[in-house]
């Protein structure tokens, strides 16, 4: 539409006066706190007392006239003239290497839950883990107001990666504050080698000893933490853990963005039947990769957990509809979205200086896939 055809005049507004009251027409969405003010027969101070909890300062009278008006009116504070007087906003960048990972999909979702009920919008980016794409996301949203970020799996390589960002606050998911390298960090973690550690006693208790373990490279603060997690359960109880199966690029683990982990898991399953010796059980990083590796034991004709038996890591909702339903650890998702948020929220309930680290304990989810080996 060109210029000469926009109307810029201010929609107009009709008063009507009864009996000494004056009640104004206005469009829920136009209402100002002037209309309030006039409706209440209040001044503009007393209304913005009222809409910013101020309300030691009002009688009981006015209060009550200024909430009747809010209601006739519908009237909402203009969060744009706020962030103008703060220079913010009550908004959370969010950052995610991609939702289509049942996991992150989850997590951002229980993320998204909190930051409603605690008033705060949320500002989704899928990053593909492209440090442009992040980057230009990051500085729109500061332009808009918005000073505060959770970043879930960040890659280890990002050293010092959000220094720039000065205006954030970060709160960082699936995170080394070693590799984030930041002057203050909130990070919200889940216990990976006790998270290992249940998977492979489970199968030691029903009597394997040859497991192996499959993951892609260590791009991220959980991958070497479960790797290392695996080593150890394996070393504790006098096993060998040589049977490795970490895929790189050139075995199909180009996923850096964790778009595709049920095909990584498909691109290792003929790796873990070369191993020798055959595997009784195996380990999965996760359970998009423990359901990848499935569906290729199935094709090849193997019985799960029949010839091999099969754990993996997470519990994402998917793992339970299989077949046969997986054997996995649990991370407690909706419980660390919450935390995350509620960083931001209370940012004085973590620790002062650095910031404040939080551990989350795995459980261990017994399903279908792991029973005692065959040979």
């Amino acid at each position: 539409m060109d210029d000469k055809h926009m109307e810029t005049t201010r929609p107009k507004r009709s008063e009507r006066r009864s009996q000494g009251t004056t009640s104004v027409d206005v469009a829920a969405d136009r209402a100002t706190i002037q209309d309030v003010a006039k409706a209440a027969g209040v001044s503009n101070t007393s209304v913005s007392n009222y809409m910013n909890g101020r309300l030691e300062r009002l009688g009981p009278e006015t209060r009550a006239r200024i909430a009747d008006a809010v209601g006739r009116l519908g009237f909402k504070p203009n969060q744009a003239a706020r962030q103008l007087k703060t220079g913010k906003t009550k908004g959370i960048a969010l950052v995610v290497p991609s939702i289509v990972n049942p996991f992150n999909g989850q997590l951002v979702f229980a993320i998204e839950q909190a930051a409603v009920k605690a008033g705060y919008a949320v500002h989704l980016c899928n990053t593909m883990r492209d440090n442009a794409v992040e980057k230009r996301f990051l500085e729109n949203l500061v332009g808009l107001g918005v000073s505060d970020l959770i970043t879930i799996a960040p890659l280890s390589t990002r050293k010092g990666f959000y220094g720039p960002q000065s205006d954030f606050s970060v709160v960082a998911i699936d995170a080394d504050r070693l590799d984030l390298r930041l002057p203050r960090l909130d990070t919200i973690n889940f216990n990976h080698e006790v998270a290992i550690d249940l998977a492979v006693d489970h199968l030691y208790e029903l009597g394997h000893r040859r497991i192996a373990y499959v993951t892609d490279p260590m791009i991220t603060y959980s991958r070497r933490k479960r790797l290392a997690g695996f080593k150890a359960a394996m070393a504790n109880r006098g096993l060998q853990s040589d049977l490795l199966v970490e895929l790189d690029a050139d075995h199909g683990a180009r996923d850096i963005a964790d778009a595709e982990m049920l095909e990584v898991g498909r691109s290792a399953a003929p790796e873990v039947l070369k191993l020798r010796p055959r595997p009784t059980a195996v380990v999965a990083f996760n359970d998009m990769i423990a359901l990848g590796l499935l569906a290729s034991f199935r094709q090849a004709g193997l019985s799960v957990p029949g010839d091999l038996s099969l754990v993996g890591i997470d519990d994402v909702w998917v793992s339970q509809l299989s077949y046969p339903a997986l054997t996995t650890v649990r991370q407690p998702i909706e419980a660390m979205g919450v935390a995350a948020v509620d960083r931001i929220v209370n940012p004085l309930a973590g620790a002062v200086g650095g910031g404040s680290d939080t551990l989350f304990l795995p459980e261990l989810t017994l399903r279908e896939t792991c029973g005692e080996p065959s040979s």
